[in-house]
C-alpha cells in the first residue's frame, strides 16, 4: 500500500520535478548537485529526490532553490506557481496561471513510449535550436527556450523513448532569424537524425492531397494509458483521446511515412540545405559541431 502511494505521489508531482530539471539542465554555472545542495542546506540526495519527483519540496524550499539558480521573471512565477498548487493539490490540472497546454505537454512526454509529430511549416519544439526557438517566440522568448531545451534534454537523453519527426519542406524554407539562426538549426537536425531513438524525415512540397496538410500534431503512444493526439493552436491546444480519431492519425503517420523521404535522403537533402545557407568551404570537420550564430542575415 505504501508503495503504492508513493507511486501515485510521484506521478501527481511529476510536471514540478519535471519543470525543476529543465531549469536545472539550463542552469550557469553548471554547479554540482552537492554545491547546489550544500547552498541550499540540504543533502544532495534530498536534491536529487526534487529534481526526479520522488519527493516534493515545499514552497520556500523551491523559492530558495529558484534563487541559486537565478531562476528570474515569468519562469520563476510560473515554477513558484507549480510548486504552490503542487504543495496545496498534488495535482496538475488547472494550474494557477500557469499553461495549461504546457503542463499537460509535460505529463504526456513523461508518459510516453514513442512520440511521433508531424510539423508541416516549423522546426518541432523538441529540435529547436535556442536561438531558432527565441526567434519564434513573440513574447518571454528567453523564458520559452529555456523550457524548450530543458524538455528536449529530459526527452530526447531518454533512451528508452523513440521519437519521430516529420517535416514539411517548409520549415527548412523559412529564414526564422536569418541564414546564420537557420543554418545552426540544421545543424542540429543532422545531429538529432544520428541518435538511435530520434528519427528526422523529410515529406517533400510536390505531393498529391494527403490529410497532413490540414495541419500540424504530435501523437503520444503510453505504456498503459491511451493514446493522446495534441493540435497546437495560436493561444489554446486541443488533445484528442476518442479511439477512432486517433486511429485517423496513426494512418496519416503511416502515410507520412510512405511518402517521406529515407533517413538517407533526409541527411542528403539536409546536408544540400546546409550547404546553400553557408556555402561549401567549411572544413568537413566543422560540420555538425555547435556554432554560434553569426549576425542574422535576411
Amino acid at each position: 500500500m505504501a508503495s503504492d502511494d508513493r507511486e501515485a505521489r510521484a506521478g501527481n508531482e511529476q510536471p514540478l520535478a519535471r519543470l525543476l530539471r529543465s531549469h536545472w539542465s539550463a542552469r550557469q554555472p553548471q554547479e554540482s548537485l552537492r554545491s547546489v545542495a550544500q547552498r541550499l542546506g540540504v543533502v544532495h540526495t534530498t536534491l536529487g529526490r526534487w529534481l526526479d519527483g520522488s519527493r516534493t519540496p515545499s514552497e520556500d524550499q523551491v523559492r530558495a532553490l529558484a534563487d541559486v539558480l537565478k531562476i528570474t521573471g515569468r519562469a520563476r512565477d510560473d515554477l513558484l506557481k507549480l510548486a504552490q498548487w503542487s504543495s496545496a493539490r498534488g495535482r496538475t490540472a488547472g494550474l494557477l496561471g500557469i499553461s495549461d497546454a504546457f503542463t499537460e505537454i509535460l505529463n504526456l512526454e513523461s508518459q510516453a513510449r514513442t512520440v511521433a509529430e508531424w510539423s508541416p511549416l516549423r522546426i518541432p519544439d523538441l529540435l529547436q535550436t535556442a536561438h531558432y526557438a527565441r526567434n519564434t517566440s513573440k513574447e518571454n522568448a528567453a523564458h520559452g527556450a529555456t523550457l524548450k531545451l530543458g524538455r528536449q534534454s529530459v526527452l530526447l537523453e531518454n533512451k528508452t523513448i523513440h521519437y519521430r519527426a516529420y517535416l514539411g519542406m517548409p520549415a527548412l524554407t523559412s529564414r526564422v532569424g536569418g541564414k546564420s539562426v537557420m543554418a545552426e538549426q540544421i545543424e542540429k537536425l543532422l545531429v538529432a537524425s544520428e541518435r538511435t531513438t530520434t528519427e528526422v524525415r523529410l515529406v517533400p512540397n510536390d505531393l498529391d492531397w494527403h490529410d497532413g496538410q490540414l495541419g500540424g500534431f504530435v501523437l503520444y503512444e503510453r505504456e498503459d494509458e491511451p493514446a493522446v493526439v495534441h493540435i497546437q493552436h495560436l493561444g489554446a491546444s486541443t488533445y484528442l483521446t476518442y479511439p477512432e480519431v486517433v486511429a485517423q492519425y496513426r494512418a496519416l503517420l503511416a502515410e507520412l511515412d510512405a511518402l517521406a523521404l529515407t533517413p538517407q535522403e533526409t541527411r542528403q537533402h539536409l546536408e544540400n540545405v546546409l550547404q546553400a545557407l553557408i556555402g561549401t568551404n567549411r572544413p568537413q570537420s566543422a560540420r555538425h559541431s555547435p556554432r554560434k550564430p553569426r549576425s542574422s542575415q535576411s
